[in-house]
């Protein structure tokens, strides 16, 4: 997933999404607030989808008819924050909304429209973002943190999720120093 162009046609400068870190986006909706406000209206939608696709916490799952009881679903998102740094089993998650393995599947499936591995993966992969923007910690150091087997594991993960390779994807998002 490659964020789109962003254009600022008053200035004549092309501003490639790409290449662009949250600061040079404020620098150029800034830059350009005196000459162009529909230039600053982009560049800070722009950053605004950037925050919102890293920075906002993951949604919750929301209950469905047949599906899990809301307790459930929030006793479910606590543990799987609280252990991205392990594996974390259906049975596991069974056991603690006192369900069977089987029920759980079918049940949170029914209430959010996802399996319990693919929200696990989900999160985790959040999770992985998060440290790649934050720390400078080794790509290894970040898939033990998320609970993943090793680097190879969390490049084939966030490729299949992200849809390319994490240290592209955090040369690109990542403020320079």
């Amino acid at each position: 997933m490659s964020p789109p162009e962003i254009t600022m046609a008053s200035r004549a400068v092309a501003f490639d999404m790409r290449s662009a870190h949250p600061a040079s986006l404020v620098a150029g909706a800034a830059a350009a607030l005196d000459d162009d406000i529909d230039a600053v209206r982009d560049c800070l939608a722009r950053l605004s989808e950037l925050l919102a696709t890293v920075a906002a916490p993951a949604p919750v799952p929301q209950c469905r008819s047949g599906g899990l009881a809301p307790w459930q679903l929030r006793s479910i998102d606590r543990h799987v924050a609280a252990n991205l740094k392990r594996a974390i089993s259906v049975a596991e998650l069974a056991a603690l909304v006192r369900v069977s393995p089987g029920h759980l599947c079918r049940a949170f499936k029914a209430s959010t429209g996802d399996t319990p591995h693919g929200y696990v993966t989900r999160r985790r992969i959040r999770h992985v973002q998060s440290l790649m923007l934050t720390t400078d910690w080794s790509l290894a150091t970040i898939a033990g943190a998320a609970g993943l087997a090793d680097q190879a594991h969390l490049s084939r993960l966030f490729r299949r999720h992200v849809g390319t390779a994490p240290l592209s994807w955090r040369r690109t998002w990542q403020q320079p120093a």
